[in-house]
């Protein structure tokens, strides 16, 4: 793992100042399951505030008793111990300061992402995390129905870390899953969108295979429709660009530009005509990729394109206003 004898080093610092901290989540998870892993994570009873006393810190959500810690370029986030009082909305938490791992580890979301290391990397486990990891089960802290009422997007991590490790959901939690996926309609679109394309763009397809066997879509719609033509390798926007291109609808409009949707409207309402090619070709170079993975003839277009003598307006001579000027009425208006 990446820089994890750095991360001990700043655990042994915080000891030293008389504080507990441990490695925790993702990056203790993959490390035992060989995987490569880049984010490290702290977890300490040290107050956030005094951190920036000792290490070179950066603010990203003091307010949420967590701050990120720059060591020789390399970022650790470093959140205190805490639990969570209530949530609101499905999603945000109320958080509250403590002063052990054990009471923070209950808050996590599922018994693989509550494993942690010690500064000597010894394995703390408190929720049977490493018999789950020997099993490839992913199984919610506690009560499965309270850990997705309290946060929906759980649900979305469930069915990536499926995808990601090729595990089996364990059957309490898949069931809650299956009677709680009405609340992922509470979520915003800035949460499910990069969920989703890490879902698609995971090595496995068994969060997928989930999502279409007990229709955890069913009440998002939109991602159930855009589920049906995602192809791997699509970013986000591109999901969004593919939908549009499929379905003639921008139900989701964030991560995009207007400018490039009314492009697009302009290339597919004219058949990628050579003169819709010549005026929107920043946009055609934006969606080429998108294109590409949905079957469209793109070498056709680029071939159009490298035709051109004239590659935009900018290098005309003559302006089109200059142009127009000449004409008058219905010979006027076609020079655009």
């Amino acid at each position: 793992m990446e820089n994890l004898e750095e991360a001990v080093k700043i655990i042994s610092k915080i000891e030293e100042l008389g504080y507990t901290a441990v490695i925790v989540g993702g990056a203790v998870r993959d490390r035992l399951l060989g995987l490569s892993s880049y984010d490290i994570d702290i977890a300490t009873s040290m107050p956030i505030n005094e951190l920036s006393s000792y290490f070179e810190t950066i603010d990203n959500g003091s307010s949420y008793l967590s701050i990120t810690i720059n060591m020789n370029g390399n970022l650790y986030e470093v959140t205190s111990f805490r639990k969570d009082i209530s949530y609101s909305d499905h999603r945000h938490p109320e958080v509250e300061y403590v002063d052990d791992f054990f009471t923070d580890s209950k808050r996590r979301d599922f018994t693989i992402n509550a494993l942690a290391y010690d500064k000597n990397l010894k394995v703390i486990d408190y929720h049977n995390g490493l018999d789950d990891l020997n099993k490839r089960l992913i199984r919610t802290i506690g009560d499965p129905n309270a850990r997705f009422n309290e946060d929906a997007l759980r649900i979305l991590r469930a069915l990536y870390l499926a995808s990601k490790l090729d595990f089996s959901i364990e059957s309490k939690t898949l069931l809650a899953i299956i009677d709680n996926k009405r609340l992922l309609a509470a979520l915003s679109n800035e949460r499910i969108l990069p969920m989703l394309y890490r879902i698609i763009n995971a090595k496995y397809d068994r969060g997928i295979e989930y999502i279409n066997k007990y229709d955890l879509f069913e009440y998002i719609p939109i991602y159930k429709n855009m589920l049906k033509i995602a192809k791997r390798g699509l970013s986000p926007k591109e999901l969004i660009y593919a939908y549009y291109i499929k379905f003639n609808r921008l139900d989701i409009k964030e991560f995009t530009s207007k400018a490039i949707i009314t492009g697009l409207k302009n290339l597919l309402d004219n058949n990628f005509s050579i003169y819709s090619l010549y005026n929107n070709t920043d946009t055609y170079f934006e969606v080429r990729h998108t294109l590409l993975l949905l079957g469209y003839d793109i070498n056709k277009y680029d071939c159009i394109i490298d035709s051109f003598i004239i590659k935009s307006d900018r290098e005309l001579a003559v302006s089109k206003a200059e142009i127009s000027s000449y004409f008058e009425g219905k010979e006027k208006s076609i020079i655009r």
